[in-house]
């Protein structure tokens, strides 16, 4: 039985109870509204904490000590979900089930998540220089090898044409380096202590564990009641009248032709199942109209494929062509929204996709990460805890029409393309 707690204002935990992990897995969420000048001081934040604190003032002796909780790992991330930006706090460890003796690995595991996180390698007047130094360089090398992928790079570019009016949404969930440049030792303390203090968080445990032992052991973290401010969390931006289009040119193997399409369903929503299943017979699995004419059939495309990204009433899509082709690929993807969009796709192809969607819901639930993020998202949009057999017959009453009707809401905003110039051999 799901165990759910308020440890304070604006502090939420809850415990899921499995037997089918040997491990247990902790996350510490803090949720903000997603702000642009936040999001860069964020990520160097998951990169700088990750490295050491007072209690372990070196990458070894944070190394030694995970290494003696057992192989225990550890981690920071950050993601945006529409209008909130999260910072994850993530640490697996063997449950204390399977070691030997009188092992106490979870209390341990949550005392080191305490000296990382409220004893910092920091002083009163800013992060340790040198660290903070190093980190910001190895930031400053990691976006400058994003930039360097150029599939990456194009997706980039295509987010920053279509949220041309939001630069919350523009900024990657990881920042640039516009904003990194002003960052200092001494200014990104103040904001981590300002996080610490005003973030909603919400924990998740998962594993086969005693509620209350595990409810008892978190009361130790200083979590300091807060004021929870919960965004708007779908981000919803109006059609506009003519599709914006942007051509770069840069030296590449492989020319990059990436479409952004607004869609008015959100995560969960009446509609959302028959979206879901409209992305995927469009783009979004092996079979689909893009994979199979475009790239298969047409051989006009070295991948082709759709995603939806729920939070923000989005569908991408991405491919690699050869650039003289450009026109040829535009209008056949175009085609194969058409085809959707008049139904003119076999019951197979929709049976195929309903399994595929199934499948991957299932093998999903192997995944001890999945499960504890899953959580967050059913805390962030109730609706979406639903069972199991819920999701496969929600899945199974779309009818046809239904996805027809979904994909007719698909429209197209904006069309990024790079090439090398004079085209790719």
């Amino acid at each position: 039985m799901v165990t759910k707690k308020t440890l304070a204002d604006g502090v939420t935990l809850t415990i899921l109870p499995s037997t089918q992990f040997k491990t247990t897995r902790i996350v510490l969420n803090f949720i903000a509204p997603l702000q642009a000048e936040t999001i860069t001081q964020r990520s160097l934040l998951a990169s700088l904490l990750e490295t050491n604190s007072q209690d372990y003032p070196t990458q070894a002796d944070l190394a030694a000590k995970l290494s003696a909780m057992y192989g225990a790992n550890f981690g920071i991330s950050v993601n945006k979900r529409g209008n909130a930006h999260i910072f994850s706090v993530v640490m697996t460890l063997v449950n204390d089930k399977f070691l030997p003796g009188d092992t106490q690995v979870l209390a341990e595991g949550l005392t080191f998540l305490k000296q990382i996180l409220w004893r910092p390698n920091a002083t009163t007047a800013g992060f340790d220089e040198a660290t903070f130094k190093r980190e910001k360089t190895n930031m400053q090398a990691y976006l400058a090898s994003v930039y360097d992928n150029k599939q990456a790079y194009a997706s980039l570019q295509l987010q920053s044409l279509y949220f041309k009016d939001s630069s919350a949404q523009r900024v990657p969930s990881f920042g640039n380096n516009t904003d990194l440049k002003a960052i200092t030792a001494a200014n990104l303390y103040a904001y981590y202590q300002q996080m610490l203090a005003q973030d909603q968080v919400a924990i998740t445990v998962l594993g086969d564990l005693d509620p209350e032992q595990v409810a008892t052991l978190l009361t130790d973290l200083p979590l300091t009641p807060r004021t929870a401010v919960t965004p708007e969390l779908f981000y919803q931006q109006p059609l506009v009248a003519e599709t914006m289009v942007q051509t770069e040119v840069q030296p590449t193997n492989q020319a990059k032709l990436n479409l952004a399409y607004q869609v008015p369903t959100y995560y969960y929503q009446p509609d959302y199942y028959a979206l879901l299943l409209a992305n995927g017979i469009f783009g979004g699995s092996p079979m689909s109209l893009l994979f199979t004419n475009v790239r298969e059939r047409a051989s006009l495309a070295y991948y082709a494929s759709s995603s939806y990204d729920a939070f923000r009433g989005l569908i991408t899509v991405q491919t690699g062509i050869d650039a003289t082709n450009v026109d040829q690929v535009k209008q056949i993807i175009a085609t194969q929204l058409t085809i959707l969009q008049a139904g003119e796709f076999s019951d197979e192809l929709l049976a195929q996709t309903k399994a595929t969607l199934k499948n991957q819901y299932i093998t999903s639930l192997d995944s001890a990460g999945y499960l504890t993020t899953q959580d967050l998202v059913q805390q962030l949009v109730p609706r979406s805890a639903i069972a199991l057999a819920d999701f496969m017959a929600a899945l199974d009453a779309v009818t046809k029409e239904q996805i027809i009707a979904a994909a007719q809401t698909i429209k197209l905003q904006a069309v990024y393309f790079l090439s090398s110039e004079g085209g790719d051999k």
